[in-house]
């Protein structure tokens, strides 16, 4: 009796794993499966879940993308672009092993990530963003939101965080005191007229991407490294 409820419980993990799973958006499955044929093991032109928790790497820049809500199937992704696509709102949560998320040069409006514990890299500029929400991701070290909408942000909870591209946006003032691993920051473009670095000991001084009205209230060793950058770097 044993044996069989055992080899029940095995076929039902197996159908389980072979069952495709169900795609709100079809095209989306469709610009996986062109992109990265390999991952369909049996050959049915469906992804399965043992299929979707194969794929570590998924790159679906300017696939023409407009609903990307599916994304969530694939939750063992390490590394995820989607830029350069159409995209309006999108959530991204709980994927345990995602490091890297690329989602530039869209048409975002929202933008909400949570719970990403290995997050180190965020892109998601040139895009329509006024809110910009990120919680539970503790790793992060890279943040680029630039060219967005973007009044307000609060960077407390990024311990990690060594570089920020916040240019052209709408911030009037930025709070990195928490932030004693930031190493860069771009903030030209916004309505920042003075930003305290005192507590960033680990800037470099003499790349300080600010417009030439925004007071820099820094330390006198800092003070005397201090020189501003001519122009920041082109878009990600």
């Amino acid at each position: 009796m044993n044996k069989i409820v055992f080899l029940m419980l095995i076929n039902f993990s197996l159908l389980a794993f072979s069952q495709n799973l169900k795609f709100e958006n079809q095209n989306f499955e469709k610009v996986v499966l062109s992109k990265y044929p390999n991952i369909d093991f049996n050959k049915d032109g469906k992804i399965n879940k043992n299929e979707a928790d194969s794929l570590k790497d998924l790159n679906l820049m300017g696939q023409n993308l407009t609903n990307v809500n599916d994304i969530n199937l694939f939750k063992n992704l390490e590394y995820l672009s989607l830029t350069n696509n159409h995209i309006e709102n999108l959530k991204l949560k709980n994927f345990q092993h995602l490091v890297k998320f690329y989602c530039a040069k869209n048409k975002l409006k929202s933008l909400e990530i949570s719970n990403l514990p290995k997050l180190k890299d965020l892109a998601c500029g040139v895009n329509q963003l006024e809110i910009l929400t990120i919680k539970d991701c503790p790793a992060i070290e890279s943040i680029n939101f630039m060219n967005n909408k973007i009044k307000d942000i609060d960077l407390k909870s990024f311990k990690n965080l060594k570089y920020l591209s916040a240019d052209d946006n709408k911030l009037k003032k930025l709070d990195i005191s928490r932030n004693s691993e930031l190493i860069q920051f771009i903030i030209k473009g916004n309505d920042i007229s003075e930003i305290d670095v005192t507590k960033n000991q680990k800037l470099m001084m003499n790349i300080l991407y600010v417009d030439d009205n925004v007071k820099i209230k820094g330390t006198e060793e800092q003070m005397r490294q201090f020189s501003p950058a001519p122009s920041p770097p082109p878009p990600m």
